[in-house]
């Protein structure tokens, strides 16, 4: 009996297996309708989790040419800030010696670019040799480079009463992060503005289809794609959107499902119109009096109700079963007949 079933079975399946087609008139009274395979240039489909971070190399970093022995952030890390706006209270006799140090270089340079003036026109007329006029440049650049290092951090630090306390102003508007203590031979950096426009949304796609991918659509917004990087990381690939809108609503940090648009040559058709043959999504198409089983790929859904199917010169513009499509499936593997 065991034997008998097996044998049964396998006639079964190879039956299906090996079954490609159902004639129509097989078919009796079934209702059959079609459509034709609509040539879609652009599939979306979910990819994974973005967030929203700065864009590559647009962070513009405070740096200072002291260390303060204490810094205060007045704003929570990465908030809105507007230009002028005070960050951080900086305390220590550093910030002292900051101040007195931007005193005494601005006075040196007036006194070197006094001297290269006065100077100058008598090098021009051969009055002064041309080594004593090196030594008199020389000492008005490097006084000038001196001055410009601390003014640099003087156009955005802003002094206090109490000489061992001074501000850090934002230079411009965007949001502040917090430093993590970096610091080199002759700056400290104390935060960072990210702009408006460097909020964007990074996330990952397969290498495969990274030069394919050209907006990320969110919940509330979709933004064309700027980027995509060279480095894959396990088939994996960053791409990063353009400048987010207003109308994203989405904050520095935050994490939210997306998906793609990809440039893909497709086909739309019903979602009904697919089933599953052997473990293949596969349609019928019509071929004079006959339903060919069709295997198809679906890379992506167009609305609820359509399905996007990778595009072959099999499918294109050929009518598709779009009704009674499990009843006829089951003409195919034998589980009955239509009177």
């Amino acid at each position: 009996m065991k034997l008998f079933t097996f044998v049964f079975t396998s006639l079964f399946l190879l039956s299906a297996i090996a079954q490609t087609e159902v004639p129509i008139d097989s078919l009796g009274k079934l209702n059959l309708t079609y459509v034709n395979a609509a040539p879609s240039q652009s599939v979306q489909k979910a990819v994974s989790t973005g967030i929203v971070a700065p864009f590559p190399g647009s962070q513009l970093h405070l740096m200072a040419p002291m260390t303060p022995q204490q810094v205060q952030y007045l704003v929570a890390d990465g908030s809105a800030v507007s230009k002028g706006q005070k960050l951080a209270m900086l305390k220590g006799s550093e910030v002292h010696h900051f101040t007195e140090n931007l005193k005494a270089k601005t006075a040196l340079l007036h006194i070197s670019q006094k001297r290269f003036n006065a100077n100058k026109p008598l090098f021009e007329a051969n009055a002064i040799s041309q080594s004593t006029w090196f030594s008199i440049a020389q000492a008005y650049y490097d006084a000038k480079l001196a001055w410009g290092h601390l003014d640099h951090f003087a156009e955005m630090f802003e002094s206090d009463e109490d000489d061992d306390i001074g501000y850090l102003v934002a230079p411009e508007a965007g949001f502040f992060l917090y430093a993590n203590g970096e610091k080199d031979a002759e700056a400290t950096r104390l935060g960072s503005i990210i702009s408006n426009s460097s909020l964007r949304i990074k996330t990952m796609v397969s290498a495969d289809e990274a030069s394919l991918i050209s907006a990320i659509e969110t919940a509330n917004c979709q933004v064309q794609v700027a980027r995509t990087d060279a480095i894959v990381n396990e088939y994996l690939t960053s791409v990063w959107s353009e400048p987010l809108p207003e109308s994203c609503n989405l904050k520095l940090g935050q994490r939210a499902q997306v998906s793609g648009h990809f440039q893909l040559k497709a086909l739309k058709i019903p979602a009904q119109s697919v089933f599953y043959l052997n473990g293949q999504s596969s349609v019928f198409v019509r071929s004079d009096n006959v339903l060919n089983v069709v295997p198809v790929e679906v890379v992506g859904q167009s609305g609820s109700d359509a399905l996007l199917i990778k595009a072959t010169p099999q499918l294109n513009n050929q009518p598709v079963l779009s009704s009674s499509v499990s009843a006829v499936q089951g003409v195919l593997i034998g589980l009955g007949e239509m009177e």
